[in-house]
């Protein structure tokens, strides 16, 4: 058996209702989750829950920079101890900072940094990252 329920909200924002120039979007989520049964004939009860919560503040016309916390906690119970895939019952919790630059609609080049507090020693990453659209959309029928 699993329950799961979930919660998200979206607020945006632009000063005179014009989203071109400036804006700012403030984005989460909460998610809970209850599972109970039988894993190889052994009873389980495993509970896990998690929320994020980003902001995106586009400061310039073809630049963005945003930050995003995101958290989940999980405990699984003892029952798979001594199997390699036995849960260690802990939180984790990732930091993202970024920015974006986009010189047309139709590509973006993003840099991001992450914070990642997912295993007992935090893992920094640097991403660059080149977004591209190629090919008929709804604006546009080629």
């Amino acid at each position: 058996n699993s329950d799961l329920a979930a919660v998200d909200f979206v607020w945006k924002w632009a000063p005179n209702g014009n989203s071109i120039r400036h804006s700012l979007k403030l984005q989460g989520e909460y998610f809970s989750r209850s599972e109970t049964g039988l894993f190889a004939g052994l009873p389980y009860d495993g509970d896990q829950d998690g929320w994020y919560l980003q902001g995106v503040w586009q400061f310039a016309p073809t630049w963005r920079t945003g930050l995003r916390h995101d958290v989940v906690d999980a405990d699984n119970g003892p029952l798979l101890a001594g199997t390699g895939l036995a849960d260690p019952g802990r939180s984790s919790s990732r930091d993202s900072l970024m920015i974006d630059w986009s010189p047309s609609e139709f590509s973006r080049l993003r840099m991001q940094y992450t914070n990642d507090k997912v295993l007992p020693q935090s893992d920094n990453q640097l991403h660059l990252q080149y977004i591209m659209s190629i090919g008929a959309h709804g604006a546009h029928q080629f």
